[in-house]
């Protein structure tokens, strides 16, 4: 009498729903991060879409326990579909894997100015939002920390009047793509001028307010730049990074022409 051969093992438990909560939790992550990048909605909002991708992701992390404690103990089918829902996983935290990352790499500052002793003001109508938790450095370790950081943030010193040099500084404003909300141009060569605009970060697309303060100097001017995070948060270096393109593209377009 022939034997019947053995039933194959079932297919392990969870990995449809781990792999329908991994992908969802990476669509929540994509979809609202590329929202905020195209103006659909707020900053707020995108974060909401951020932790419930994060919540999800988790909820997929504890379906998907139960799928490699079937494939590792009981040989079922299913360490495939594990795998790749353990990658969908990996990418839905990406953004929290890359905040972590830049904490550690980048000092704890919620703002950056080539002029720390004496920063231009923010804007009259900044409102920082202040989470619970305060994960920024103390005051008074601000300074020494921004000039560990960055020591190349430093203020800019140019043989221009401060009408000239307002004329450089709004045109190198324009150039890098920012929104001008307010624009002080020097009455006389002598005055003082300033530029209030809004840049977007590079991943998330929030936004940070940078302030460009003119001043005359001694037979020239003098460009300060400052730029601050709307959340009371570590900036992850997005404020260092937009002072250091304005630095750039204002003193390229300085010597361009100095040179003409």
């Amino acid at each position: 009498m022939s034997r019947l051969p053995p039933l194959p093992l079932p297919s392990a438990r969870g990995a449809r729903p781990a792999r329908f909560l991994a992908s969802l939790a990476f669509m929540m992550m994509v979809v609202g991060i590329a929202s905020r990048h195209m103006d659909f909605i707020s900053t707020g909002t995108m974060y909401t879409a951020i932790a419930a991708g994060l919540l999800l992701g988790l909820a997929a992390v504890a379906v998907l326990a139960v799928t490699v404690r079937d494939v590792w103990r009981e040989g079922r089918r299913g360490a495939d579909s594990a795998f790749g829902t353990l990658l969908l996983i990996v990418a839905a935290f990406s953004p929290l894997i890359g905040a972590v990352a830049a904490y550690v790499a980048y000092p704890a500052l919620d703002n950056v100015s080539t002029d720390p002793v004496d920063p231009p003001s923010a804007p009259a109508d900044f409102v920082q939002v202040v989470l619970p938790i305060d994960l920024r450095a103390a005051p008074a370790e601000v300074a020494a920390l921004q000039e560990d950081a960055y020591p190349e943030l430093t203020t800019q010193v140019v043989d221009l009047s401060t009408v000239e040099a307002y004329a450089l500084a709004r045109q190198a404003v324009d150039d890098l793509g920012w929104v001008i909300r307010l624009a002080e141009e020097p009455d006389t060569e002598e005055a003082n001028g300033r530029i209030e605009a809004e840049a977007r970060s590079l991943v998330l697309g929030t936004q940070e307010d940078v302030v460009v303060r003119i001043r005359p100097g001694d037979g020239g001017s003098r460009i300060d730049v400052r730029s601050l995070s709307r959340v009371a948060m570590p900036d992850l270096g997005e404020n260092a990074r937009h002072v250091s393109d304005f630095i750039a593209r204002f003193v390229e377009m300085s010597r361009r022409q100095a040179a003409n």
